[in-house]
């Protein structure tokens, strides 16, 4: 069926360690399996992740949730970047 491969990896995305980011709009960012924050300030937030590192910078950003593997960001989102090697 055609859909399977498109399953298998869906399935591998949900499971895997690695970093999963969902931006919303331009207010926030919710970052999950991550390794911890490198940075952080009002302007921006650095996260590690398995591999790589996540760069979120904006305007007036609050950590709004944190727990060991997902956390999200608030405030006027600018840009996120990935980085290798994190």
């Amino acid at each position: 069926m055609a859909h399977d491969g498109f399953g298998a990896a869906l399935a591998e995305d949900l499971h895997s360690s690695r970093p999963r980011v969902e931006i919303i709009g331009n207010s926030r960012v919710v970052v999950e399996n991550h390794r911890g924050i490198l940075e952080y300030d009002d302007g921006l937030l650095r996260v590690r992740c398995s591999g790589c590192e996540v760069r979120i910078t904006g305007d007036g950003l609050t950590l709004a949730a944190l727990s060991l593997d997902e956390l999200a960001v608030t405030g006027t989102i600018v840009s996120v970047e990935y980085t290798s090697g994190g």
